[in-house]
C-alpha cells in the first residue's frame, strides 16, 4: 500500500488494517531531527543537502523525499523525488515540495492528497499549504470513496480547506456519478467535519398522486451551537408552493422544535373550500429547577384533510385526532405530581361531536410509593382532580375527584413471591348536562383486596444440543371487589381493556377510573422458559392462563344493565422461541371455550428472520373477530452481491385489499447507495389509495440526494437497518 494510506479506515466498505509499527514516531516537541543515508554540509552558504531515505520530523509534522536541500537563513527547505508530507488532518504526496520550517508553509506540485477527519482523498495540480489548519488547492478531483474506485467525484478549479472552522469552499465544481457530470456549483461552501455551518442541504425528490411531482429544497441556518433553523421551500405540481420552517434549540436543562408550514394558495381545493392550507408543531421540554419538569406537544392543521394531502408522503399518518398537551411535574422523594392541559383537534368527518375526545383543563395527578416501611409495607396512593371540557354542548361534562390509598405487603424469596394488597377508591363528579333522573355530584366508594402469588421451580436441561436452565413458574392471583352500581357515572376517559396474557393480572378489568369492575375471581397461569446456561439468554418461552369467576360480574362500560355470568374467561396462550441463530418465531391464542361459534377471538403469529448480514425476512398475522384480519409480508434480500430487493405487503383480509404495499430495490458498493421503491398506501380501510415512487442516492461521506427512503424502510421493515 501507498505510505499515503498508511492507517486510514475507508470504513464505507469494512475496517482496512493498515498498521505501520515500525515507523519512525515523530519527536514531541518543536525541534527539528534530520535523518538520511547521506549528506553534504555547505558552512559558508549555510546550505546542506540530504539524499537517500530523508526523513524530516517536527513536532507533529514529518516530511519524506529522495533528496532536500536545506536553506538554514530561510529556514526552508526544497525535497525532491517521491515527497510525503504529513501534518494533523493532512498528508500529502508530489514530485517537489518547498516548505518552510518556521512558518510550517509550503507547496508541491502535482499532488496526491488525504485528509484523515473524516477521510477523503483527491488530487490536485498544486497544493498550498498555508498553516497547520488551512491549504488552498488548484484543479482538483476529490472523492470519500476508497483508493480504485471513483463512483462518485468532485472536480473543482479551487478548494480551500480551514480544519479550524471545519469548512471548505470550493470554486466551479462539478459533481460526477459514474463519471457523468451531474451537479454544477460556481461556488459552494461546506462542512469538512462534524461541525454545522449554513447553507442548502440535499433537496428531496418525488411524486405521488395527490400531489404531482414533489420537490423540496431545505436551507440550513446555524444560528449558534445550541440553536439552528431551517427554511425549506416545497414545490408541489399539482397545488403550489409550500413554504416550510423548523426551529429547534438546545439548552441547560432545556430543549425544543418547532415546526410550522404555509401554503398560501392550493390549486387542488374545490370551490368554496378554503385554500390556504397550513400547519404547527411544537415539541418542548425541560427542567426549569431541581425535580421540576415540563413537557409540551402542541399540534395544529388548517383542516381535516391536510395530512393526507401534504403529510410528508412517506410517513402519512391515520392519526384521527391532534393532541395539544402541556404536562408540569415535580417528582418528590418517593412520590411525583402532574399537572396537565390537554385538548384534541379531531381531523376525521366521519367521528360524531359526541364521540370525540374529552379536554382535560386541567389535570392534577398525585402518585405515591413508599416501600419498606412498617414491617416491610409498602404504601401506594393514587389521587387525582381533572376538568373534562367538550365541544358539544349536550354531551355530559364537569369534574371528577379520585382518591385511591393501597397498602401491600411484598413477600419474596429465591423460590416465589406472595404479595397481599388492600385499596380503597373514592370517587365523585360535579356534572353538567347530566342524564335527566339522575345525580348532578354521584360518587362511589369501593375497597379492592387483592393476592399475588407464585413459584420458581429450574432444573438442567438441553435445547437442541445446547445447555440450558428450564423454569416452571406457576402463578395465582385473586381478586376481590364488591359490586355497586355505578350506572349514574359518566365515561369521560374509560375502556374496557384488551384481553391478554398480562391483562390477566390487572386490578380492573377497564382502564381509567370511571368504573371499577367488580371481581370475586381467581387468575391461574403458568409459564415455562429455557435460559441458555452461558449467557441467560431466553431461548423460548410459553405462557398459558386463564381467569375462573366465583359471582357474575354486573358492572359493564355502558350504564345499561349487562351481567356477564360465564364462570370462566377465555384462555389465552403465548409462546415464544429462537428457532436458531437467526430466525425466530412467536403465536398467540385467545380462545373462549364458552362459544357456540367464532370461540377463537383473537390470534396472531410471526416468523422473523435476521442475519448479520442484513437480510431480513418477517412473515405475521393478527386476527381479532369482527375487526382486525391481516396479513404483514417484508424484508430485505439479495438479489446479487450488491443488489438486493425490499418491500412490504399488508394486506386486510377484513376488507380484502391492500392497505400498504412497496417494493423497490436496493443497490450499493463501496462508494454509493440507491434506493428506488414504488409505494401504494391508504390511511384507512375506506381512502382511496395513493400511488407514490421514491428515489435515493447516497453518496458516503458526502451527502443523500432525495427522499429519505433508508428512514422509512427502517419504520416498515423489522430488522432493516442503515449501515456503513
Amino acid at each position: 500500500m501507498a505510505r499515503i494510506d498508511q492507517g486510514l479506515n475507508w470504513n464505507q466498505c469494512g475496517t482496512i488494517d493498515r498498521s505501520d509499527d515500525d515507523a519512525p514516531r515523530p519527536v514531541t516537541n518543536e525541534d527539528t531531527r534530520i535523518v538520511a543515508d547521506g549528506a553534504d554540509l555547505y558552512r559558508r552558504n549555510n546550505r546542506a543537502e540530504f539524499y537517500g531515505n530523508v526523513l524530516i520530523e517536527q513536532g507533529s509534522s514529518r516530511l519524506e523525499a529522495d533528496r532536500a536541500i536545506y536553506l538554514k537563513d530561510a529556514n526552508s527547505l526544497d525535497a525532491m523525488g517521491n515527497v510525503y508530507l504529513e501534518q494533523p488532518g493532512l498528508r500529502v504526496m508530489g514530485d517537489s515540495l518547498h516548505y518552510n520550517l518556521l512558518s510550517k508553509q509550503g507547496a508541491a506540485k502535482q499532488t496526491e492528497f488525504r485528509l484523515t477527519e473524516p477521510v477523503a482523498r483527491g488530487t490536485a495540480s498544486s497544493v498550498e499549504i498555508l498553516n497547520e489548519d488551512q491549504s488552498h488547492y488548484q484543479d482538483v478531483r476529490y472523492t470519500t470513496c476508497p483508493p480504485g474506485n471513483n463512483g462518485w467525484q468532485v472536480e473543482s478549479e479551487e478548494l480551500e480547506l480551514d480544519r479550524s472552522t471545519g469548512v471548505g469552499v470550493a470554486r466551479n465544481a462539478k459533481l460526477r456519478f459514474k463519471g457523468v457530470p451531474f451537479i454544477y456549483f460556481p461556488y459552494v461552501s461546506f462542512p469538512i467535519d462534524d461541525r454545522r455551518k449554513s447553507g442548502f442541504l440535499p433537496p428531496t425528490i418525488g411524486s405521488s398522486e395527490n400531489s404531482g411531482a414533489d420537490l423540496s429544497i431545505p436551507y440550513y441556518f446555524n444560528i449558534s451551537p445550541n440553536m439552528d433553523a431551517t427554511f425549506t421551500p416545497r414545490i408541489l405540481s399539482k397545488r403550489g408552493i409550500l413554504l416550510g420552517g423548523e426551529f429547534r434549540y438546545l439548552t441547560e436543562g432545556h430543549q425544543g422544535e418547532i415546526r410550522a408550514e404555509l401554503l398560501p394558495s392550493d390549486s387542488e381545493r374545490e370551490v368554496g373550500e378554503n385554500d390556504t392550507r397550513g400547519a404547527v408543531n411544537m415539541l418542548l421540554n425541560g427542567t426549569p429547577a431541581p425535580r421540576w419538569s415540563y413537557d409540551i406537544d402542541l399540534n395544529y392543521v388548517s383542516d381535516n384533510d391536510y395530512i393526507d394531502d401534504l403529510g410528508d408522503s412517506l410517513a402519512t399518518t391515520s392519526a384521527k385526532h391532534q393532541e395539544r398537551r402541556g404536562d408540569l411535574r415535580y417528582y418528590g422523594n418517593g412520590w411525583n405530581l402532574l399537572g396537565r392541559v390537554q385538548y384534541y383537534q379531531t381531523i376525521d368527518d366521519t367521528i360524531a361531536v359526541n364521540n370525540r375526545p374529552y379536554s382535560r383543563l386541567p389535570q392534577l395527578l398525585l402518585n405515591l410509593e413508599k416501600p419498606n416501611q412498617a414491617l416491610g409495607l409498602t404504601y401506594h396512593l393514587r389521587s387525582e382532580y381533572v376538568s373534562f371540557g367538550h365541544s358539544s354542548d349536550t354531551v355530559v361534562k364537569g369534574e371528577r375527584i379520585d382518591l385511591r390509598p393501597a397498602v401491600s405487603l411484598p413477600l419474596r424469596r429465591p423460590w416465589g413471591f406472595l404479595t397481599p394488597k388492600a385499596a380503597l377508591r373514592y370517587t365523585r363528579y360535579n356534572l353538567e348536562n347530566q342524564t335527566a333522573g339522575l345525580s348532578d355530584s354521584p360518587d362511589r366508594t369501593l375497597p379492592t383486596f387483592s393476592l399475588d402469588g407464585g413459584l420458581y421451580f429450574d432444573r438442567s436441561s438441553s435445547w437442541f444440543g445446547n445447555a440450558i436452565t428450564h423454569t416452571l413458574e406457576p402463578r395465582l392471583f385473586y381478586l376481590y371487589t364488591p359490586e355497586e352500581d355505578q350506572s349514574a357515572l359518566p365515561d369521560f376517559d374509560t375502556a374496557e381493556l384488551d384481553f391478554s396474557f398480562a391483562n390477566l393480572f390487572r386490578e380492573n378489568r377497564f382502564s381509567g377510573v370511571d368504573k371499577v369492575g367488580d371481581a370475586n375471581q381467581l387468575t391461574t397461569a403458568i409459564t415455562t422458559r429455557g435460559l441458555s446456561a452461558e449467557t441467560g439468554e431466553e431461548l423460548f418461552r410459553a405462557s398459558i392462563g386463564q381467569i375462573f369467576y366465583f359471582r357474575d360480574r354486573e358492572v359493564g362500560l355502558t350504564s345499561s344493565t349487562t351481567t356477564y355470568s360465564d364462570d370462566s374467561s377465555s384462555i389465552v396462550a403465548e409462546v415464544a422461541g429462537k428457532l436458531s441463530r437467526n430466525w425466530r418465531a412467536k403465536a398467540g391464542i385467545q380462545w373462549n371455550p364458552h362459544a357456540d361459534v367464532n370461540a377463537t377471538e383473537k390470534k396472531a403469529f410471526g416468523l422473523h428472520y435476521q442475519d448479520d448480514r442484513q437480510r431480513a425476512l418477517n412473515l405475521t398475522y393478527r386476527f381479532t373477530d369482527g375487526s382486525i384480519e391481516q396479513t404483514d409480508l417484508s424484508g430485505r434480500w439479495p438479489i446479487t452481491h450488491k443488489l438486493h430487493a425490499v418491500g412490504r405487503w399488508n394486506y386486510s383480509l377484513l376488507y380484502k385489499q391492500s392497505m400498504e404495499t412497496f417494493a423497490g430495490i436496493e443497490y450499493e458498493n463501496c462508494c454509493w447507495i440507491s434506493r428506488f421503491i414504488v409505494r401504494d398506501y391508504r390511511s384507512d380501510a375506506n381512502a382511496e389509495g395513493n400511488l407514490a415512487l421514491f428515489l435515493q442516492l447516497e453518496l458516503k461521506g458526502l451527502t443523500s440526494l432525495g427522499d429519505r427512503i433508508d428512514e422509512f424502510l427502517e419504520r416498515g421493515i423489522l430488522g432493516y437497518r442503515t449501515y456503513n
